[in-house]
């Protein structure tokens, strides 16, 4: 049967905004803290719309990087530059500290270069889902336009390899029908393969660590959040406090690594998984909108029940340019 490309390009942009929008509530709270709240997730978001109210920074400017690959018909990097800086006045939910300190540089005509911050933060990979959308069969470019996306803001190499094996994994299963599944060795050997043999310390490091994920999915998900929630991290930016406890930390490979845990333990139920992504701990909108990216881009949108996607804002404006940035997508392939 052959596949319904609108139909998961849809998905998939909702799936950020709908993990986003159920993760905000809960930022920078232990998921032990977000558990004590409820006995059913469902019946508390039913029974506290005004928590989920709006999505953060993380959808914003996803939404900004469909627009600028929207305009450029592909990636133009004074679009992209454009986009961020209109990102300023939209005005930003919750941002990051590199994403909001490189725009407000490039708003002021300071070069990209000089403007990226040294931050090796998730804010570029929570914004990628519609590059690996996009380039889902040119995965050269992907690969390339993920990187150039990223340095734009973030000019660490920890959120180059983030955005890449994101953009990668979105590419993956946007082939890949729920009905019948995937392979999970495969999944993992097309991720690491996307930044392996790099030569870069810390891509071969994330490599490594995705390895041990990929032999630690019989882990329950609370005890592989507490192992997973802080890889890679170094002093002085890991969190003693929260060692041995499940709180997502904001650096890229920690969030990937924790999204994509989260995505693989709940691959039968789009419901189930974003529940799970929104309530990991810690950086939980972003863990929601990483994750919920791929829920979308694998799941598509006829999985999502209308009642989630009914609750994102403005969600009718996410699906025009979820439909746009497809004519995109199907003018150049």
């Amino acid at each position: 049967m052959p596949i319904d490309y609108l139909d998961k390009f849809k998905g998939s942009l909702l799936g950020v905004a709908i993990g986003d929008t159920l993760g905000h509530p809960f930022e920078g709270m232990l998921r032990d803290a977000i558990k004590s709240n409820f006995t059913n997730f469902e019946d508390f978001i039913i029974n506290n719309r005004r928590l989920f109210n709006t999505f953060t920074d993380d959808t914003q400017l996803t939404l900004h990087t469909a627009q600028a690959l929207i305009q450029g018909g592909g990636f133009n990097l004074h679009n992209f530059i454009e986009e961020y800086v209109k990102w300023l006045d939209d005005p930003p939910i919750g941002a990051g500290y590199g994403c909001i300190t490189a725009a407000r540089k490039l708003k002021y005509r300071i070069p990209w270069k000089e403007a990226a911050s040294n931050s090796g933060g998730n804010g570029t990979t929570m914004r990628i889902a519609p590059i690996g959308l996009l380039y889902n069969k040119d995965i050269k470019a992907l690969k390339s336009a993920a990187i150039k996306s990223s340095i734009i803001t973030h000019s660490h190499p920890a959120a180059s390899a983030g955005a890449v094996v994101i953009a990668r994994a979105i590419a993956y299963l946007i082939d890949k029908a729920p009905k019948s599944g995937f392979s999970i060795d495969q999944f993992f050997d097309v991720v690491i393969s996307s930044i392996s043999n790099s030569h870069d310390e810390i891509w071969e490091e994330f490599c490594e660590i995705l390895g041990k994920l990929r032999s630690s999915l019989d882990l329950p998900i609370e005890a592989g959040l507490i192992k997973f929630s802080q890889s890679g991290v170094k002093s002085p930016y890991f969190i003693e406090q929260y060692l041995g406890k499940a709180f997502v930390h904001p650096y890229t490979i920690s969030t990937v690594v924790c999204a994509i845990f989260i995505f693989l333990k709940k691959i039968n139920s789009f419901k189930d998984c974003i529940y799970e992504l929104a309530t990991a701990g810690g950086d939980s909108d972003t863990v929601g909108a990483i994750g919920g990216g791929l829920a979308g881009a694998y799941f598509g949108m006829k999985n999502i029940p209308d009642d989630l996607i009914k609750t994102v804002k403005n969600y009718k404006r996410i699906l025009k340019i979820s439909e746009k940035l497809f004519e995109i997508f199907k003018d150049r392939y």
